[in-house]
């Protein structure tokens, strides 16, 4: 049976040729995915999200289970594999994969023809959009996005290569259709250019340009790429290479470090010989470049310019460039200045190098004489080595595993070839010097630039035995060599291979021979830096553990991990942090310097050379610079890498330590599938690894393998282009959600300053910045996150230049969203100052509003009167400000101005909408409650629902809800609520309102009888109200001294504060303490302030009465039960009272002495 899938359009299976239905929509879905990932293992938990994206019903596996049932019994092989289900099938018969692959072949076709006739083919698979009846459906899956752009780019690339066949004119409807319908895409309408051009359309192409140049303003505010804009220029020129079409090499543009090479041949004469001669020169001068992996930037006369570094650096182009500067003066009357430095490289058809770095070695070579070499500072530190001064630490399975093979080597007689591999720095070399302590040993080294002495780390071996200088005249190397062998072939092979004799043929053999003569005792050879040696040399080497004769011979090679690497091996890692950190003490202590071990520990990342490299950069008194040698270490890495691959890698160091494919792909403007891919290849290649989880749905995320490598990707992007990126990267981030606000937070900042730093500030794009972050603000404002907000507003701030229109609302919101833990009156007194010069009176009221409820909080009540008060001057000179009215009323609540709260809520309802209306409705309760009208508890009820109905948290109002039972006197409904609150607050991650919540629960513990609990609950209180009821636990459980401490620390808080109705409790208080003395008991305060509100204890009906005063005393206190059950105490019901103070809910005013014995 022979069965097809096509995924390119809607779904079809095709059996044996005849279309086959799959049945409904679930069975459609999970086959669809299931194509998608063919060949993968698609997990339970991956195929319900996909099908029920809002939440999957309970059946959902069992759901699964009869949908999987009835694929297979349909004829489809798919298998259970832990975690969940694999679709078996051909590659081939699934039309993705076929387009995939050719891809994947017009990418290697040898000429656009083949290119075109490919991508044509490829393209005709399409017959509609992917999965187009899933996607009716309601389908939204990622992957369909990706597929599409995948489509989307090979549109292009099968139009760049009907263009180099010219076919232009047959293309042009097709490109202005999609150039149309995508007009962001500069790629598409450079294609439109070029096609219009060709066709004799010159006018309409560069219509084309000024049309995109308009839109992309308009709506990025950026200008046309650089690409878009030569293009132009070239055919307002009418550049003769439009009519062509030549293969180009991708452009790159980096900035990097470098060397950078003058040289000036001083040559005589001035005539046509003369001329010959310099033409000579040159070229053999450019040639001693190359030799030595330079490259020549330009020639002008006699002076020619060279990069090291450019397009890819090594760890030595310092050393390179240095000895190119000697050769080169040494063969010809010349002068020559080398000086490092970072340049702007641009790579592609050719290599380009711009930068101060040129004109500092320009400066450099005029001061230099013939035959005379200059270099920079930078160069000299990059040749001085460091001296190896660190301590060895750590490795000790890795010596132990030396040790023994070393020991069956002399056991054995066998000779053993060991690889020892590992990042540069990571201690090879110091690993293989220590074993070899004590041991008989010869050691040579592979030169980086060895050129045709292919065999030199074998003579120095040689060298170093026979005891050879580099002063010796052939005669003294030829007896030193008769020294060590008496054979005559064998001198004169070892003459050879030393460079003094011109004979000898076998070589390596006669080297192998000198070492199994030397190994007739135990010997270790060690080569070092063998990824530098020739596929000669190191096949020969690998070789010696199957020719050489039987004897104990032990050789060592070390290499980089990137290395081929044969045979056997050891692969050094990082060292342990503990390995690290005794490392680091031991280096600080010998340069006596001192810093903070945990930077040092992430920056070293267990490599021993990058942790001497930062201690002597302490030293030298620079401890945030990157030292030089880590530099080159890092930057000969990121050059290792093919050009697109290095590029992605920069364009994710730009969104951070963190990235994911989507973000990449946005940044980099590349197919998502074609970043996925360099991504999971720099994985292998470990710049990245993968984490296991990801923080944004439906991306997998990967990190920077060190933050080194993603330092040195991200200042290689050039600053003309950070911005750009840093804006894509943000508005990515925007789609996700609140949780990300930091990041978003991170780009917009970064575009913003970027352009201005790079003298190109786009108001436009710091517009754009604003609103997001202001939006994003918002957000996390009606969703609680109030820590989200602040730092969305600050960001916001940080990219508002100074007298923007923009800063006063930012001010406002800024210090609105601190007011809630009582700061922010800097801002806010700012923001009502800028909101007043500008005539914006509604503005200023809720600046000064805002204020108010930060000295509210700082219990600065009468400073938060006077801002109060500014408020209500403000809003006289506006109209319709709704919003701020009914925040002014639920100021005017709180401070108990009731008649004003009333009727500044009123106004609020008359236009006030969404979260407004509800805070007015809330306010309105609560000040009817507090006058005595129960009816306020509906206006609180519906506040809540609106708040609901609005997405937005209603805890905070139930929590007011709570307290105006607490007013009434109804404490089972106050617990109801709260509970309801606090279910609300933990759905809505309302941390603010959970908060509260916790810290009142005091009361109801005390109003419960569980003393011990209140008291507990009660530590550490610093509000009167608070102070004064631990006080009446305190004297509930006969502590009489720790109550009286508590009234006077109370009563002098609350005259401080001036908050209202704050006296009642402790001036209550006090006065039953003075009754319990048998002291004279006062009230006077309590009537003649008026301080009579809220709950009333059975304390202030005691004092009351004992002070001779009846219920008239409270005619003119707002009705609640609290009041009832009072006025029934004095009128001589004691009964009654305690009837109410149980129904109330209150356990030590019903529980009372004084009631309880009149009732007995």
């Amino acid at each position: 049976m022979s069965v097809e899938f096509a995924v390119l359009g809607p779904l079809q299976v095709r059996v044996d040729g005849r279309e086959h239905r799959v049945g409904g929509f679930t069975r459609r879905a999970t086959l669809g995915f299931l194509l998608l990932n063919a060949g993968r293992v698609v997990s339970i938990s991956e195929l319900t999200g996909a099908l029920w994206p809002d939440g999957h019903p309970p059946t959902a596996r069992g759901i699964l289970l009869n949908v999987v049932s009835a694929l297979r019994k349909a004829g489809l092989d798919i298998v259970t594999r832990k975690p969940g289900y694999l679709l078996r099938v051909e590659p081939d018969r699934v039309d993705l994969h076929r387009f995939r692959a050719a891809l994947a072949r017009a990418s290697t076709a040898p000429g656009p023809e083949q290119v075109a006739r490919v991508l044509r083919d490829a393209l005709a698979l399409w017959r509609g959009p992917v999965l187009a009846d899933l996607v009716a459906d309601g389908v939204t899956w990622p992957a369909l996005v990706e597929i599409t752009h995948l489509r989307d780019v090979a549109v292009e690339d099968r139009f760049d290569a009907e263009l180099a066949c010219g076919r232009h004119r047959e293309v042009i409807a097709e490109i202005e259709a999609l150039a149309s319908d995508h007009p962001l895409r500069e790629r598409l309408q450079g294609q439109l250019m070029l096609a219009l051009y060709r066709s004799g359309r010159q006018a309409d192409a560069l219509a084309v340009f000024r049309t995109a140049r308009a839109r992309f303003a308009a709506e990025l505010g950026i200008d046309p790429g650089p690409d878009l804009v030569r293009l132009e220029q070239a055919i307002l020129t009418q550049d003769p290479a439009l009519g062509t079409s030549t293969a180009q090499a991708p452009t790159m543009l980096e900035r990097k470090k470098v060397s950078v090479l003058v040289v000036r041949l001083e040559l005589p004469g001035a005539d046509e010989a003369a001329d010959e001669r310099l033409e000579t020169s040159v070229t053999r001068v450019r040639r001693h470049i190359e030799d030595l992996g330079g490259v020549t930037v330009t020639t002008l006369g006699s002076t020619v310019c060279a990069a090291f570094g450019a397009p890819v650096n090594r760890e030595d182009d310092a050393a390179r460039a240095v000895r190119a500067a000697f050769e080169i003066t040494g063969e010809h009357p010349a002068a020559a200045a080398v000086s490092t430095g970072p340049a702007l490289v641009t790579s592609g058809d050719r290599v380009e190098v711009s930068g101060t770095v040129l004109d500092a070695c320009l400066r450099l070579l005029a001061q230099a004489s013939p035959g005379e070499v200059r270099t920079c500072p930078v160069t000299d530190r990059t040749l001085t080595p460091a001296g190896d001064d660190t301590p060895f630490v750590g490795r000790s399975a890795e010596m132990a595993l030396l040790a023994e093979t070393y020991e069956q080597v002399k056991a054995t007689n066998r000779p053993r070839v060991i690889t020892v591999a590992g990042e540069p720095g990571a201690g090879k070399s110091r690993l293989v010097r220590e074993f070899a302590r004590g041991r008989r040993t010869l050691t040579g080294r592979t030169p980086p630039f060895a050129r045709d002495d292919v065999f030199a780390p074998l003579a120095e071996t040689v060298r170093s035995h026979a005891g050879i200088f580099d002063t010796d005249d052939a005669a003294t190397v030829a007896a030193k060599i008769r020294v060590i062998s008496d054979d005559p072939w064998l001198v004169t092979q070892l003459s050879a291979l030393v460079g003094v004799s011109p004979q000898g043929s076998d070589v390596l053999m006669a080297w192998r021979r000198l070492v199994e003569h030397l190994a007739e005792e135990p010997l270790v050879v060690i080569i070092e830096d063998v990824h530098w040696a020739d596929d000669l040399l190191l096949g020969f080497l690998h070789g010696l553990a199957d020719t050489a004769d039987d004897v104990p011979l032990l050789v060592l090679l070390t290499a980089r991990r990137e290395a081929r690497v044969r045979g056997e091996a050891i692969t050094l890692g990082a060292l342990s942090e503990e390995d690290t950190t005794l490392l680091l003490e031991a280096l600080m202590a010998r340069h006596d310097v001192t810093a903070e071990l945990p930077p040092l520990l992430h920056r070293s990342a267990g490599n021993p050379l990058f942790a001497g490299e930062y201690v002597r950069m302490l030293r030298d008194g620079a401890p945030d610079a990157l030292p030089e040698t880590v530099q080159n270490v890092i930057g000969a890495r990121l050059d290792s890498l093919p050009q697109l691959e290095k590029s992605v890698l920069q364009d994710a160091a730009v969104i951070g330590p963190t990235v994911w494919p989507g973000a990449v792909a946005v940044v980099s403007e590349r197919d998502a599938a074609e970043v996925a891919r360099c991504l999971e290849v720099l994985r292998q290649r470990d710049f990245l690894k993968r984490h296991s989880t990801s923080n944004v749905v439906g991306e997998i995320e990967y990190a920077f393998s060190h933050v080194l490598v993603r330092d040195a990707a991200y200042d290689r992007v050039p600053r003309g282009t950070k911005a750009m990126k840093h804006y894509h990267a943000a508005e990515w981030v925007r789609a996700l959600p609140l949780e990300h606000v930091p990041l978003l937070a991170y780009h917009f900042q970064e575009a913003v300053w970027i352009a201005e730093a790079s003298g190109r500030p786009c108001d436009i794009m710091g517009r754009k910045a604003r609103a997001a972050l202001t939006d994003a603000g918002r957000r996390a404002t009606a969703l609680a996150a109030r820590d989200t907000a602040i730092r969305c507003y600050r960001a916001a701030l940080a990219v508002c230049p100074p007298g923007h229109p923009d800063r006063a609302e930012l001010l406002t919101l800024l210090g609105s969203s601190l007011a809630l833990s009582g700061e922010g009156l800097a801002e806010l007194t700012e923001a009502a100052d800028l909101h007043r010069d500008a005539g914006n009176f509604a503005g200023a009221a809720e600046a000064t509003r805002a204020s108010w409820r930060a000295s509210w909080h700082q219990d600065d009540h009468a400073a938060a009167g006077r801002h109060l008060d500014r408020t209500i001057e403000f809003l006289a000179l506006t109209e319709r400000a709704y919003g701020v009215q009914a925040y002014v009323a639920h100021s005017l609540t709180l401070a108990d101005r009731l008649p004003e709260a009333i009727s500044a809520a009123k106004t609020a309802l008359t236009g006030a909408t969404g979260i407004e209306r509800a805070i007015a409705l809330e306010a309105l309760g609560l000040a009817r409650v507090k006058q005595g009208d129960p009816g306020g508890i509906g206006d609180m009820r519906q506040a809540a629902t609106e708040r609901t109905t609005a997405g937005i948290s209603p805890g905070l109002c139930l929590f007011n809800l709570s307290t105006a039972y607490t007013v009434i006197g109804d404490a089972k409904a106050r617990l109801a609520v709260r509970a309801e609150a606090r279910a609300a607050a933990q759905r809505h991650g309302d941390n603010d309102t959970i908060a509260w919540l916790d810290a009142s629960r005091y009361l109801e513990l005390f109003w419960d009888g569980r003393y011990a609990e209140a008291l507990a609950a009660l530590d550490e209180p610093s509000q009167a109200h608070v102070l004064a009821l631990r006080g009446r636990v305190r004297l509930l459980t006969g502590d009489l001294v720790g109550a009286g401490e508590d009234t006077d620390r109370a009563l002098e808080l609350a005259r401080h504060q001036g908050r209202p109705g704050d006296l009642q409790h402790p001036l209550t208080l006090k006065a039953h303490l003075a009754l319990l003395r048998g002291e004279p008991v006062k009230v006077d305060d309590l009537l003649v302030c008026r301080q009579i509100t809220g709950t009333i204890g059975v304390s202030l009906p005691i004092v009351l009465a004992a002070a001779g005063h009846g219920p008239e005393c409270l005619a003119e206190v707002s009705w609640s039960r609290w009041k009832d059950a009072a006025v029934a105490f004095l009128s001589g019901d004691r009964q009654e009272a305690r009837r109410i103070y149980r129904e109330i809910g209150s356990r030590p005013d019903a529980d009372d002495e004084s009631l309880v014995i009149d009732r007995e």
